[in-house]
């Protein structure tokens, strides 16, 4: 980011339009860097904690994606938005989804980014059919199989060579579409490191499309230390919160 933007401190909602701002310039810049267009990479706003009035602000100022990681916060924030008449924008689920709250994910989100078993496959496939059955869905929710490609035992996700195995069980489901892969880099101060992490998940990636996937196209990788990395490396989302929103208040 730019060194007027102080990452320690959280910003007045005043000021969210144009950290944001500078975040596409530093995306932009990054993507050329690595032979690539800007609008190869696209900007997902990781909003935990933030209040609808914050993200308000980030979507007013360009924003169209959003990554949850509560479940709770996304029923919360989502219903706030559509009451204020935010601009369209897309919703994706960032964090861990328990079975049992796989229902308000579909139906408040457009991707599960998290997708890690088949046990959770299959449950989001029921509820995806139920929702086509009434008329409120008219296709298959999309997904990305999350992949600890660091090997970290803090990190969900599933270990790279399973990545084939998973993704086959998943087409088997007529209701679920995978969209591509999504990991959290390795958590080293190394930048080679990181890189390897992110390049794992790329060939996964890479493989799937080539093994007939073909709607296998994303990576969501990098955030926002890391997000440079990500981006030379293939990243085509990555999910930052601090460089718009400052550090987190748990409230």
């Amino acid at each position: 980011m730019k060194d007027a933007v102080d990452l320690t401190v959280v910003p007045p909602v005043e000021e969210i339009a144009g950290r944001f701002q500078a975040l596409q310039e530093q995306v932009a810049k990054a993507a050329i860097n690595a032979g690539r267009k800007p609008t190869d990479v696209a900007i997902e706003l990781a909003v935990k904690y933030q209040a609808p009035e914050r993200v308000m602000a980030a979507l007013a100022a360009g924003g169209t994606l959003m990554g949850h990681n509560i479940i709770q916060q996304l029923e919360a924030t989502e219903t706030a938005l559509q009451e204020a008449n935010a601009p369209a924008h897309r919703t994706h689920v960032i964090g861990h989804v328990q079975k049992n709250k796989a229902k308000k994910a579909v139906q408040y989100a457009q991707c599960i980014e998290t997708l890690d078993s088949i046990k959770l496959a299959k449950r989001i496939n029921m509820l995806q059919q139920a929702r086509r059955d009434s008329g409120e869905a008219h296709g298959p929710f999309d997904v990305m199989l999350q992949v600890n490609s660091s090997g970290a035992e803090s990190q969900y996700g599933i270990e790279p060579a399973a990545v084939s195995e998973l993704a086959s069980q998943v087409l088997e489901l007529p209701n679920l579409r995978i969209v591509g892969l999504m990991t959290i880099g390795a958590h080293t101060e190394d930048p080679a490191g990181i890189a390897h992490s992110f390049q794992i998940v790329r060939t996964l990636r890479d493989s799937l499309i080539a093994a007939g996937i073909a709607s296998a196209t994303e990576l969501s990788m990098g955030m926002t230390h890391d997000m440079d990395i990500a981006i030379a490396e293939g990243s085509t989302i990555i999910r930052v919160g601090t460089a718009v929103f400052g550090p987190r208040e748990i409230t």
